[in-house]
């Protein structure tokens, strides 16, 4: 279960609403992105969002509606005082707020935190001690399943603030109390946007979106290390007493080509160093499970026709991965005949499924290349993969990656805690 509010009211129309949507965003320093049907303020990550939606009233004279929401775990209270504030400003009228923390009403931080954060956290906790010790593996806390799942590592837990040995949050609670933990499990924990703030936004892009490869790779790269050296930067100057994670700001400082400036100060140390992308991930298209090197980079590659899922590393050596993923309209997906004329053809027996693969010569702008075609059947799904490599030595690599395919017809197979909104 998550904590957060809702919220109904009528508006003048989406035109004022958004007008002082914008004015807010500039004022508190967020986001804000605004389309038909609504508006999205962004505070922070970890779905940091306090969403509207409008829709007109039944007669043409009548004022519009509006209701909305904004989910505050696992980002924290800071989150969830900071929507409250948006909302004092927004020209809401007749506005009625459904707030299980009750802090709409009291606006005591503390009592709030108190009273649902820290009980919140503390079931997370006992859960990860009941599983201590067992050997699980693939445990998720507040993971975001529709992107890729870290390595697995048994008698762990992948959070996004870090990776976790299930014995040691409640460890931290019997040494040092609940309110420690919070203040490294939360993103936000404290009434404002403080050094902690910026240093867990940090310590987040560090274990959940940095690639650790240079800036000049992309701009994607470029934009995480830049906010990340900047975010602890910040955090050094509010706060010099807190503890960063000094060796992976230096890291990142290379990577980006830039000098570090942080002056002498306690260090972060923790068992797991971040960077959940520096090992392998596994990516998941429907049943498809593929895993991957982390700091391969993806996108949706647009055709005349149609599209691709793409993932490359920017290395002109690196296997270029593509994937489309098919239906059948009728019964169980079946192998096509396509692949009969490639090199090395080889059958692969899954659980809940099966592929077959082999390679071929090409040519592309006039240039040698060499392609693995792989197709893979799960029931009526089949998903149809390429890799694209320079030389021959690739195929190995590629092999290697096709042999870790797996499918998974049941998603609830895994040992995942995730808490969700009921």
């Amino acid at each position: 279960m998550s904590i957060g509010l809702t919220f109904t009211g009528r508006i003048e129309g989406p035109a004022a609403l958004a007008a002082a949507a914008k004015i807010l965003a500039e004022q508190r320093g967020c986001s804000l992105s605004v389309n038909r049907t609504g508006l999205r303020l962004e505070l922070c990550p970890l779905g940091g969002q306090l969403n509207v939606l409008w829709r007109p009233g039944e007669a043409p004279e009548d004022p519009w509606l509006v209701r909305g929401e904004c989910v505050s775990t696992p980002a924290g209270a800071g989150l969830h005082r900071a929507a409250v504030e948006l909302l004092d400003g927004l020209p809401i009228r007749r506005l009625a707020v459904e707030d299980e923390t009750g802090f709409f009403r009291h606006r005591d931080f503390q009592r709030m935190k108190a009273e649902h954060f820290y009980p919140w956290l503390r079931t997370l906790v006992e859960v990860c001690a009941r599983e201590s010790g067992k050997g699980v593996s693939g445990m998720q806390l507040c993971w975001d399943l529709e992107q890729y799942a870290p390595e697995d590592i048994p008698d762990t837990v992948v959070t996004p603030m870090g990776r976790f040995r299930l014995s040691e949050l409640a460890n931290m609670v019997e040494r040092d109390g609940i309110e420690a933990l919070a203040g490294r499990f939360f993103l936000w924990n404290g009434r404002t946007q403080d050094a902690r703030f910026y240093r867990n936004r940090a310590i987040n892009a560090l274990w959940e979106h940095c690639c650790f490869a240079p800036s000049s790779r992309s701009q994607e790269d470029e934009a995480v290390n830049t906010t990340i050296l900047d975010d602890l930067e910040r955090a050094a100057k509010l706060d010099p007493s807190l503890p960063l994670p000094r060796a992976s700001y230096e890291e990142v400082c290379a990577l980006a080509g830039r000098e570090p400036v942080l002056a002498d100060g306690p260090a972060l140390e923790e068992e797991f160093s971040p960077g959940y992308r520096k090992d392998f991930v596994t990516h998941a298209l429907g049943a498809l499970r593929l895993t991957l090197p982390g700091g391969y980079l993806y996108r949706w590659e647009q055709w005349d026709s149609g599209g691709a899922h793409l993932w490359t590393d920017g290395g002109s050596d690196s296997p270029i991965w593509r994937v489309n993923a098919y239906h059948a309209r009728e019964g169980e997906a079946q192998f096509t005949d396509s692949l009969d004329a490639l090199h090395g053809v080889e059958d692969q027996m899954l659980r809940g499924g099966a592929l077959r693969w082999g390679w071929r010569e090409i040519q592309e702008d006039e240039e040698p290349l060499y392609q693995a075609v792989c197709e893979v059947i799960a029931g009526p799904a089949l998903y149809l993969l390429t890799a694209t490599c320079t030389g021959p030595e690739g195929l190995g690599q590629i092999a290697q990656t096709i042999g870790g395919i797996s499918v998974v017809t049941n998603t609830a197979r895994r040992e995942t805690v995730q808490t969700q909104k009921e």
